[in-house]
């Protein structure tokens, strides 16, 4: 087979750019200590790799960002408990998801880092950073045509639970405004085995419920009662919950419904509840950045809390929360 001559391929009007291919390793200092990084990871094929907790946390992550976490067990998962090429396969729906409407010169990009949706219509790079004692796990995504770059991280902490930290950055000489969309996608409530994950999936949304208190962001997912066909009480006493640090101003999604109109640039409704659908966690704000900002936020969720748990921590909220980003 003769190898095809190099040709342009356009999406839309824009010629399609071509994947970085040079893969490299190296040590690099970044965040207050030493970290491995791999450049241009996505050339790679996608691999498997998980975080190390000091508590009773575990977190497996693909490559590709999919992944699963939870604390203890399967049965108290934070995401679906699936088998490493589904978690692969299952990047756009689980897991981070990051959207956003880049201004300036009186035009608006749509930007979603790291997702195949818009493979080859930006010149971006991408890298992979593990801290040397692998507790802490950073994507990066290089936007040279943009001019930005954004990060996140996942960690794990004993009080709060499981954390994703993002960061923004202009890497440009001039102003932009950025309309923002970051969470988390596929939530679980609490008290869902794994065996009703992988087999009553479809199920187990319609038992799902979704609530919103809007004064300090906080998200409380759980079931409306256990999945059973006895006649008996099966109360579900236990939840999930998420909450961010970092935008005083915010508005709120708790599911993924609503994403495509985001995209669209037709604007959001907040969802203050949901029912029969599957658990996000998304923030949405508009930042002014200045050349070479910088900005930082972080989306903290944890699982199986019960009514004390989620009322320290509303308490917690209602403080000052500044403090927060300093736990």
């Amino acid at each position: 087979m003769k190898n095809m001559p190099n040709q342009n391929i356009y999406i839309g009007d824009t010629s399609q750019k071509m994947p970085k291919v040079d893969v490299q390793g190296e040590f690099v200092q970044m965040l207050g200590e030493q970290y491995y990084k791999i450049s241009n990871f996505d050339a790679l094929e996608p691999f498997f790799m998980s975080l190390v907790s000091s508590s009773d946390h575990w977190l497996f992550i693909s490559s590709s960002g999919g992944l699963t976490a939870g604390r203890v067990s399967a049965e108290q998962a934070l995401f679906p408990y699936y088998t490493e090429d589904k978690l692969t396969e299952n990047s756009e729906n689980t897991g981070s998801k990051t959207i956003l409407l880049v201004t300036h010169s009186n035009r608006t990009w749509l930007w979603e880092p790291f997702s195949i949706r818009q493979q080859g219509q930006y010149d971006v790079e991408r890298n992979l950073y593990k801290n040397l004692i692998g507790t802490r796990l950073v994507f990066e995504e290089i936007n040279n045509s943009l001019g930005l770059t954004f990060r996140y991280s996942w960690q794990t902490g004993e009080k709060f639970g499981f954390v994703k930290a993002s960061w923004l950055l202009n890497n440009n000489e001039f102003s932009c405004q950025i309309k923002l969309l970051d969470g988390i996608q596929n939530i679980l409530p609490a008290n869902v085995a794994s065996t009703t994950q992988h087999t009553f999936s479809c199920l187990l949304d319609a038992y799902k419920r979704n609530e919103l208190h809007r004064h300090i962001g906080l998200a409380i997912y759980t079931l409306n009662a256990t999945l059973t066909d006895l006649a008996e009480p099966s109360e579900s006493l236990l939840a999930t919950t998420a909450f961010q640090v970092g935008f005083d101003q915010a508005e709120y999604l708790l599911s993924s419904a609503q994403l495509d109109r985001f995209r669209s640039g037709v604007g959001i409704k907040m969802e203050r509840e949901t029912r029969g659908k599957r658990g996000a966690y998304f923030v949405h704000t508009t930042i002014d950045m200045s050349p070479n900002d910088i900005r930082n936020w972080h989306l903290v969720m944890d699982v199986s809390q019960d009514h004390v748990a989620i009322v320290r921590l509303i308490n917690t909220l209602e403080g000052d929360r500044t403090a927060l980003r300093k736990l």
